[in-house]
């Protein structure tokens, strides 16, 4: 494993991430330097950055040299958004940072900027068929795709900032402001001719002020799983969460610092823009992604798995490989009990009743089945669950992965932990509770049948008889111990499915 950086120069900020390279096409976010240096405004006024803040950005750039030198960091991907392209002499500028730190920036262009958003975004949310709206400081990305082909893109000219910028120093009231800033941007939307049906297409959301939004939702509401990726936005919490907003005023200098360090004036004017999609398209409800043009970058330039060109086509197990690669066990078997549970799961859906909407959760909760031996080997069922509640999962709905979770904490059904199953109520419901419980002792069955971990079993087939599944299994070594095993899991069995087995 190697480390590698992505430095990020926005239209408001400058960030430093450093990355953990993994298994050739994995990464993760070791780390995350954020200086908040309003650039837009230098630009927007004179076109160009003032002394002061290009003495601040090298400042912290040789910051991050050191940084690097440190970290025995070997990779770094230098980017600027797409605004520093209207400086003047840009060219100039950006060799001059390059003598005095080293770091050769890359100013995107918008026809990037659509791309990098597009590749960043697809499929970590529920649709596969959407319209995305990614907002950056300087601009609005909106793209409509279906089934991984973009339909349409365009960048227009609405940010949180531009219209901040431009309503700085109003005298009108919050709700007024809010009103003139939609109906600008319906204006600018009404222009590219979007088709949209909300009952055929979903509605997608990336950038910080959606992820603003869902952390105020969630914490308006109560929601009790605390993941923004997935999180769904229905019209009626986006409307008190703009609400709880307006009666803040339209205010420069005030700040939700619990929700983000963006000044107030600037979040409701993201949230204008986001009102002017809810109303002109009827929108009921929207998807939030928590991934950035830098994800689809990292990719791209730093791992040389270029999402250009293609992107991952199972997102999900993409993302539980990388999750695996950081807590899984080295001794794991997880891919063979992958591939025994899904043999059981099908054998015996006349018995167990579950359907293809339980296959996603039960796919996470096999793969990430034992990753709690990483923390702990006693009651590693417990450290799995949370391991899965507190990573970021993409492919996945909310539900789908606590569903996983408690799948795994299901391997042992002595230990099931019902006062936290309670607090999930608003997501989970009666028949997910025997859902889980089920999967579980899939798991622990299939986890039996390779205890030794030489994959003896190598074919699974079930018949009823009675009240009796007949396990009939082809084996390529004595599997004796096996089957001792697998008589264990008996009592739990007959427990969730009203049956006994008998393994032949």
């Amino acid at each position: 494993m190697e480390n590698a950086a992505i430095i990020e120069l926005t239209s408001t900020s400058l960030k430093f991430s450093m990355v953990n390279l993994i298994g050739g096409g994995y990464y993760k976010r070791l780390n995350t330097i954020k200086e908040n240096i309003r650039y837009d405004e230098d630009i927007y006024e004179y076109e160009t950055i003032g002394a002061q803040k290009l003495n601040e950005t090298i400042k912290f750039l040789n910051y991050y040299k050191e940084f690097c030198e440190v970290n025995n960091i070997i990779k770094v991907y230098c980017f600027a958004s797409s605004l520093f392209g209207c400086i003047k002499n840009v060219k100039a500028l950006f060799e001059n940072v390059c003598d005095l730190t080293g770091f050769s920036f890359n100013v995107l262009t918008e026809e990037e900027e659509l791309k990098f958003s597009y590749n960043a975004v697809l499929n970590s949310v529920e649709p596969s068929k959407a319209v995305l709206l990614y907002m950056n400081p300087h601009n609005s990305v909106v793209i409509n795709f279906a089934k991984r082909n973009i339909l349409s893109s365009s960048a227009i000219s609405v940010s949180p900032n531009i219209l901040a910028y431009k309503y700085e120093n109003t005298k009108k009231t919050a709700s007024e402001v809010v009103d003139l800033m939609t109906e600008e941007v319906k204006a600018k939307l009404k222009a590219l001719n979007i088709e949209y049906n909300p009952e055929e297409v979903g509605f997608i959301g990336a950038g910080e002020t959606f992820i603003a939004l869902s952390k105020l939702v969630r914490k308006m509401t109560r929601y009790p799983f605390h993941q923004d990726n997935n999180m769904v936005i229905t019209k009626e919490n986006f409307d008190k969460a703009l609400k709880l907003l307006l009666d803040q005023g339209f205010d420069k200098t005030k700040k939700m610092s619990a929700i983000t360090d963006e000044r107030l004036d600037i979040l409701l004017s993201g949230f204008a823009v986001i009102k002017a999609f809810y109303e002109l398209y009827n929108i009921d409800q929207l998807y939030i992604s928590v991934k950035e043009i830098s994800d689809a970058l990292i990719s791209a330039k730093i791992i040389r798995e270029s999402t250009s060109e293609t992107n991952s086509t199972d997102v999900l197990e993409h993302s539980l490989q990388t999750i695996r690669y950081f807590f899984g066990y080295p001794e794991s078997n997880a891919d063979w009990i992958y591939n025994i549970t899904f043999n059981l799961f099908k054998q015996m859906s006349i018995i167990h009743k579950l359907s293809r909407k339980h296959q996603k959760a039960l796919k996470i909760a096999t793969f990430l089945y034992d990753c709690g031996k990483r923390v702990e080997l006693n009651n590693f069922s417990q450290f799995s669950k949370e391991i899965i509640i507190n990573q970021r999962i993409l492919g996945a709905t909310h539900k789908d992965i606590l569903l996983a979770a408690f799948a795994c904490q299901c391997q042992n059904l002595d230990n099931f932990p019902l006062a936290e199953w309670i607090k999930y109520k608003d997501i989970l419901d009666e028949e997910d509770l025997l859902a889980v419980k089920k999967m579980g002792v899939l798991i622990r069955l299939a986890d039996a049948l390779d205890i030794t971990k030489q994959r003896k079993v190598y074919e699974i087939s079930c018949d009823l008889l009675g009240d009796i599944v007949i396990i009939k299994i082809k084996t390529n070594k004595d599997a004796s111990y096996e089957m001792y095993e697998s008589v264990k899991v008996l009592p739990a069995f007959k427990k969730c499915f009203n049956k006994n087995f008998q393994i032949i």
